[in-house]
């Protein structure tokens, strides 16, 4: 049987070391796949979605520290997954409200099940993200059109 995927497109380490320990705390049959970049993303994910059960991505994404290419930015992500058959629901979570609605856009005409989770404070994905996260495993409870 093969596991059950958590894929989360993301580039800062402390939120991605945050990330391991709320999906510990969830399941452990649940494993967490993590891109820094959007192109690595939409190049490698598709093999994931038939075993995902939640896709989570931010939009802003920094040039690593090896500084070798753009990373993209989650709407090229959102837009991939518009090509796709809805696989599983999807939190966004990043900060840049103009952006946010246009990735919701993009998984809404597609038929994708969607939540959004506000990174404000010091423990949102503790908080937030990790009770939205939970709940969408738990019943797949989501905003979809």
């Amino acid at each position: 049987m093969s596991p059950r995927m958590l894929l989360i497109l993301e580039d800062d380490d402390e939120r991605i070391a945050t990330f391991e320990r709320a999906i510990a705390g969830i399941s452990p049959s649940v494993q967490l796949k993590v891109w820094r970049n959007a192109y690595a993303f939409v190049a490698e994910a598709g093999a994931y979605l038939p075993t995902s059960v939640l896709i989570s991505l931010d939009h802003d994404l920094n040039v690593q520290a090896d500084g070798t290419r753009d990373p993209g930015d989650g709407l090229a992500v959102a837009t991939w997954l518009a090509g796709q058959p809805p696989a599983c629901p999807v939190i966004i979570h990043s900060s840049n409200h103009e952006r946010v609605e246009s990735m919701i856009n993009e998984l809404r005409f597609a038929k994708w099940a969607w939540e959004r989770v506000v990174p404000f404070g010091d423990d949102w994905i503790g908080r937030h993200w990790l009770k939205c996260a939970t709940r969408l495993l738990s019943n797949g409870a989501s905003h979809s059109a």
